[in-house]
């Protein structure tokens, strides 16, 4: 059978505000939109429930910041898509606000006497997505839900929330736990195959530099040997919104492999297709929104959110005073302030990589002795580049998993690596450093697993 999974729609309710100084910025400090999100889900649900997939799974964070208004809109769009489709969900921390920052914007003011939904209160809300079509359920412990699908005879699906552990981090309770080794095993002996999914990641995706920390559930490899060990071979997630494919192998030998959705409500809204084969192993296919209806218009979608994406950086290089700077960087949460002192030095560096070539930088590296490997008549073909583009050239491919990828031998390529080893030839033994450098390669190549199609 065929079944989709998305992840991430982060659906914003127009009614919180769409514009205005606060918006702008607020807007324009995240990769994934904000205002459109109601439309590219319309857009990509219609998508979905024209094409020949069985089942859809959205893997968490269906709303912005868990307003209720938000809530609200979104399952209406839920149940248009069930006319089609049988429609199964997760939830996440951004559904029921767990910074306790709902927020909404009128002008230059932002505004915090937002309705949210209380995680208690998930299940019954989403009961029509997933919970009533259950064939076993567990309660954690802030009130949300995990439950498995029987889709078939022969497959499952084990819906995991993830929102908390016993230390109040991503990942399950010792009771839990206890939940979850019950299904897997039962999964087993019914010779049923099991697909899991979840909100946060078992493993750092491109790198830990990026996709470490928090962004993972807490003991990360303890938990991933432990799904393994268990035999659970996949697992789908989203909250990096990230397109990547990794494995993880365990001391005893055992293998899972992650799929991380990206963001359907960012760059590059990916709409990840799934056949279960007849021997068990997956087959996927990264399929993409193609276009949506905004303002009365038809957007092109991937060069519209790919713009979006790359102004997250580039306007940071447009900044021209000290109050801009500092609202920039605050609304990526930043120290504005603190970094806004160093103004008189950041202010013509920014100038000058605002308009600089590829070329130009390339010639300063060279002098710098931090570009070895690249000659100076290969490196001609950036001439008229500009760095700004080269920049979101290689931000968006660190989104959208190499849709592009570059060969290791290419002048692109190894361009890219020169600058990613600058700090491993100052700090030699910064293992921060090296990472860096894995870190590029696999944001040019895509690492050792095709992101975009592979069977697993």
């Amino acid at each position: 059978m065929k079944i989709t999974f998305i992840a991430d729609t982060h659906h914003y309710s127009k009614t919180l505000g769409t514009s205005g100084k606060a918006y702008e910025l607020r807007s324009g400090s995240d990769q994934k939109c904000l205002a459109e999100t109601g439309d590219i889900i319309d857009a990509a649900f219609k998508q979905i429930a024209e094409s020949d997939t069985e089942a859809v799974f959205i893997l968490g964070d269906v709303t912005n910041d868990g307003e209720m208004v938000s809530h609200i809109e979104f399952r209406e769009k839920l149940y248009e898509l069930k006319k089609s489709k049988p429609v199964y969900l997760i939830t996440a921390t951004h559904d029921w606000c767990c910074d306790e920052n709902p927020r909404r914007f009128e002008g230059d003011k932002t505004y915090h006497d937002v309705e949210v939904m209380k995680s208690a209160d998930l299940p019954a809300f989403y009961q029509d997505f997933g919970p009533n079509d259950a064939i076993d359920k567990f309660i954690t412990k802030i009130g949300t839900i995990c439950y498995m699908i029987q889709l078939n005879d022969k497959v499952r699906v084990l819906c995991l929330n993830d929102d908390k552990n016993e230390n109040d981090h991503a990942g399950y309770t010792p009771d839990c736990w206890e939940w979850i080794e019950k299904q897997i095993k039962k999964a087993k002996e019914d010779n049923c195959v099991l697909i899991g999914m979840q909100h946060h990641l078992l493993m750092p995706h491109v790198s830990p530099l990026i996709s470490g920390g928090s962004v993972c559930v807490e003991h990360r490899k303890t938990v991933s040997a432990r799904f393994a060990n268990l035999g659970l071979k996949y697992m789908f997630v989203g909250h990096s919104h990230i397109q990547a494919t990794d494995k993880f192998t365990s001391q005893r030998g055992n293998t899972i492999t992650e799929v991380n959705v990206g963001s359907l409500c960012g760059y590059p809204a990916p709409i990840v297709n799934v056949d279960i084969n007849e021997n068990g192993t997956l087959t996927y296919c990264v399929d993409h929104l193609k276009t949506f209806n905004y303002n009365g218009k038809e957007i092109d979608a991937l060069p519209y959110l790919a713009d979006h994406a790359s102004a997250l950086i580039n306007r940071i290089f447009e900044c021209r005073t000290k109050e801009d700077f500092e609202e920039r960087l605050s609304a990526l949460n930043l120290n504005g302030k603190k970094f806004g002192k160093y103004w008189g030095i950041v202010k013509p560096i920014l100038s000058k990589l605002d308009t600089m070539k590829t070329y130009d930088a390339y010639k300063l590296l060279k002098m710098l002795g931090f570009a070895k490997g690249v000659e100076k008549e290969d490196a001609k073909e950036f001439k008229d580049k500009p760095l700004k583009e080269f920049v979101d050239e290689v931000w968006l491919s660190a989104l959208d998993g190499a849709m592009n990828p570059k060969g290791r031998n290419s002048t692109y390529y190894r361009l890219v690596l020169s600058v990613a080893s600058v700090p491993s030839k100052i700090k030699k033994d910064s293992e921060n450093a090296k990472k860096l450098i894995a870190a590029a390669d696999y944001v040019l190549t895509g690492g050792d697993i095709n992101n975009q199609s592979a069977t697993i």
